[in-house]
């Protein structure tokens, strides 16, 4: 696969130092910002999702969703049947998922890679992109400059927009380290995380690079506990990704539940799936990769919402490998529903766009991830939004089933299966999140019970994303994040040394 970088310019911009960088990026803002949003999509078009849905694609989803709504006219229960089947198998994989990634517990998953020595640890980047993050953007340069990792292979570039100078003062107000540089961003569409991150690749030195989100803490050895992982492995493994959990998870009802996800998600499906040896959907944030590597893969391609999970379906169709380690990062829960539902809308539009430019060429599916990885990318990425899309057609045509007293025999007969289906569903989903949450000692894991309550959420915003995709499919809805209220209590071991400098490009 061709690399991200084919130009002198943007070559020069990984050879050069920070101030050979600093004028590339005055002399040619244009020529950058151009690669940074359609570098991707120009060499890998297969793979873009600037490209579109293909022709099959769109026939194929006028006559599924006119089946159904067919179905529900003409038959509805046999259409019931149907849909409740779909979820029942979206909900039987991710027991088979979940019950290996409690199966792997530490042992495929934890910190036990032998140590490199300090002498040898490799050079790192750090990116952060950060659009209006004031409010935490300091705690975060703070806690990178008690990383565990030796400060001359250590660079921590934060990536703002020129129109945002809110999170560059509040960056200097941190008293950052020399290793820190903000990087501003040439203007230009589209505004969003990808492409931010591409500019960022294209600056890296280091040999392994990490992306951190403005309000993420992570651990402080988390760098010398991936080093591990990548010098314990062979040249195949791409990407590390930690685990992420919650350091609000007692604010509302809602975190709590946010935070039994999370643990679910990260505590035990991703290493489920790297366990049994599938792709694995990247988060957005904690992911490692070695810099040459992704360069190989082409960077991020910044019209995709959901840029994580396609880069890490990208890594499984070009033949690459991703494991999960136990290092944590702590996130900020989103505690009001607006935000949530906002960002689920882009999650669910992301994982339809990436199984849209993965199936996009049937032949071409079928050689990168063969059975196994065609089984993550429709019955795990594609089929969370679709679950929730359905979920409450599926709700109306079973409450009109149970008050319909016209049932015949073999209706009777179809609808006990389905209500068992369905409530199995229902109690396997809130046995593996109340496993989920007792691993991670999350605080009244017995709130599971409520996972059903919550998967209403998910419906909303299913609903918001298929809308998106028609009128809006690149739009970023921002994440609000709170002030650090967290700060003092995870963080009043932190110390920086007064009168450091850094670097403005």
């Amino acid at each position: 696969m061709t690399g991200l970088f084919d130009t002198d310019v943007i070559a020069a911009l990984a050879r050069g130092g920070a101030e050979t960088q600093r004028r590339i990026l005055e002399r040619w803002p244009d020529r950058i910002a151009d690669e940074m949003a359609d570098g991707f999509t120009r060499r890998h078009p297969d793979m873009a999702a600037k490209s579109g849905f293909a022709r099959w694609q769109l026939v194929a989803l006028t006559v599924v969703v006119v089946g159904v709504l067919t179905g529900v006219v003409l038959v509805p229960l046999p259409t019931l049947a149907l849909l409740t089947s779909v979820v029942t198998g979206y909900s039987l994989l991710h027991g088979v998922v979940a019950l290996n990634g409690l199966l792997a517990g530490r042992r495929h998953g934890g910190l036990a890679d032998p140590p490199v020595p300090e002498a040898d640890l490799p050079s790192y980047t750090v990116l952060v992109p950060a659009y209006q993050e004031a409010g935490v953007i300091g705690g975060l340069v703070r806690h990178l400059a008690a990383l565990d990792y030796p400060s001359d292979r250590l660079e921590v570039l934060i990536l703002v927009e020129r129109h945002d100078p809110d999170t560059t003062r509040a960056v200097l107000a941190a008293d950052p380290p020399p290793f820190v540089r903000v990087v501003q961003l040439p203007p230009g569409p589209p505004q969003t995380k990808p492409r931010s991150v591409n500019l960022g690749l294209m600056l890296a030195r280091g040999e392994l690079l990490v992306i951190f989100d403005a309000e993420d803490r992570p651990d402080p050895a988390q760098l010398r506990h991936v080093a591990a992982r990548f010098a314990a492995r062979g040249r195949q493994l791409a990407c590390v990704q930690a685990r992420l959990l919650f350091r609000n998870p007692a604010d509302n009802w809602l975190t709590k539940q946010f935070a039994m996800e999370y643990a679910l998600r990260f505590g035990i499906s991703l290493p489920g799936l790297a366990r049994l040896r599938l792709p694995i959907p990247l988060g957005g944030t904690s992911n490692h990769f070695r810099t040459d590597t992704l360069r190989d893969l082409g960077g991020w391609d910044a019209w995709n919402v959901t840029e994580d999970a396609d880069l890490g379906m990208r890594c499984a169709a070009l033949g690459y490998r991703t494991e999960t380690i136990e290092t944590i990062t702590w996130e900020e829960a989103l505690d009001t529903i607006g935000p949530f539902v906002r960002q689920r809308t882009r999650w669910f539009k992301g994982f339809l766009m990436t199984t849209a430019v993965h199936t996009r060429n049937p032949r071409h599916t079928l050689r990168r991830f063969q059975a196994s990885g065609i089984l993550v990318l429709l019955g795990i990425v594609a089929a969370g939004p679709v679950t929730a899309l359905v979920q409450p057609l599926i709700t109306a045509l079973t409450v009109a089933a149970v008050f319909d007293r016209s049932w015949s025999s073999a209706g009777s007969a179809l609808m006990l299966p389905v209500l068992a289906a369905q409530a199995g569903s229902a109690a396997l989903w809130i046995a593996i999140t109340f496993a989920a949450a007792r691993r991670a000692r999350l605080a009244a894991p017995w709130h599971a019970v409520f996972v059903p309550l919550y998967a209403l959420l998910w419906s909303v915003a299913a609903w918001r994303a298929v809308h998106q995709l028609a009128v809006a499919p690149f739009t970023w809805e921002k994440t609000p994040h709170a002030n650090d209220r967290a700060a003092g209590s995870h963080e009043q071991d932190l110390r920086c040394e007064p009168g450091s400098r850094m670097t403005l490009l």
